[in-house]
């Protein structure tokens, strides 16, 4: 439900930067949610716009048009920092040695406003990132983030990322990604019978464990030989990969059971999550978490999924998923011919599913939560 502003409330400025899409991502998706729920709730919004429409293989990568746009993007900031004052400064948090370093600009600038600064951590990498920086930009990266009084994180366990990198005087708080309800009646109905479709969804990138779903298939295809496997997202991958890929397609039983179906747009989405049984993402590294998992939960799908990042919180093995260990294709081959060949757990599951993200993950219960935290953050300056 949208919070709305009583009348003798004064309104409130927010200065948002970050990008919109396309292309279609994780931060670009829930910045134009945020986007629409202050302005719903009664806020003043300045949009810095942060995108790189050329393609998403550009997020993050440092080259002349990246460094052009992120001096465009900084004078336009230091602009609107000055001229609207506003009482909150939101920034998503990049994970990039690149990114960062546009975002501590920023956040710098920041400093000279009396603005409460919210940065928002869509990753689960941000540990792993400060461990690995050079050491030289250590001191930047801590200058930077002290000026940060509320850091958003997606799940409990990812509380602890910014130890020794931010203030200790930040406020972290957990509030979890909300998407859409696309089936608002209810999930899609599906025939309950022994096999099924089992769909990957997202980039094609070997940390997100497409490979080790590719590899599981002629196991399960040995037990359930009527199964399908549909992968939607764009192939990022190197030579190297490409190899790999071509060489699991070799075997005719695993290249006739399975679909590369390329970018899917909103309305390719659904109809993949309608016709799918099962929704397998078993990513290698932390991931923050993924929308891909609250859209197959929001569509009543079965997980089966790695206990990665804030996965591990956003799934319940045996309940609405199967847990699998990361890197490991035959866990997911025997999680994944378990399902298919129970059409009553599929259901079981399903409906847990669909329970658990009614419960936590509506866009609805996202937008409450973010501005709720923005109101606290002004109210406790």
């Amino acid at each position: 439900m949208t919070l709305r502003p009583s009348a003798h409330v004064a309104t409130r400025r927010i200065l948002v930067v970050g990008p919109v899409p396309p292309p279609l991502h994780g931060v670009t998706v829930m910045t134009t949610a945020l986007l629409a729920a202050v302005r719903d709730n009664g806020w003043q919004v300045v949009h810095v716009d942060t995108s790189d429409h050329r393609s998403i293989d550009n997020v993050g990568r440092f080259d002349l048009g990246n460094v052009v746009l992120a001096l465009r993007h900084a004078a336009r900031f230091m602009r609107m920092l000055l001229r609207t004052r506003p009482d909150i400064v939101y920034l998503p948090l990049s994970q990039g040695v690149a990114g960062f370093t546009r975002d501590a600009v920023f956040l710098v600038a920041a400093r000279l406003s009396a603005a409460q600064v919210v940065v928002h951590a869509h990753g689960g990498q941000y540990q792993e990132f400060y461990r690995r920086m050079p050491v030289a930009m250590r001191g930047l990266t801590r200058f930077s983030m002290a000026r940060a009084q509320l850091i958003i994180v997606l799940a409990e366990a990812q509380r602890r990322q910014f130890d020794g990198w931010a203030s200790r005087s930040a406020r972290v708080e957990v509030i979890p990604n909300g998407v859409r309800d696309e089936w608002p009646g209810g999930p899609p109905q599906r025939l309950r019978q022994e096999g099924g479709t089992v769909l990957f969804l997202g980039n094609l990138l070997p940390q997100k464990g497409f490979l080790d779903v590719l590899d599981a298939i002629p196991t399960v295809l040995r037990t359930v030989p009527g199964a399908r496997f549909v992968f939607a997202g764009r192939p990022r991958w190197d030579a190297a990969t490409a190899a790999l890929v071509r060489g699991r397609l070799r075997e005719p039983t695993v290249e006739g059971a399975t679909t590369f179906a390329g970018m899917a747009g909103a309305a390719e989405r659904r109809r993949l999550l309608e016709t799918a049984d099962v929704l397998v993402f078993p990513p290698r590294w932390n991931e923050g978490q993924p929308l891909v998992v609250l859209e197959g939960l929001s569509a009543g799908l079965p997980v089966v999924a790695t206990a990665s990042g804030g996965l591990a919180e956003t799934v319940r093995d045996g309940v609405d998923a199967i847990i699998v260990p990361k890197h490991d294709p035959g866990a997911i081959a025997a999680a994944l011919t378990r399902l298919l060949q129970d059409p009553a757990l599929r259901a079981r599951m399903g409906a847990a599913a669909r329970d658990r993200f009614e419960g936590e993950y509506t866009l609805d219960r996202w937008e409450s939560r973010m501005v709720e935290a923005f109101d606290g953050a002004v109210q406790g300056r």
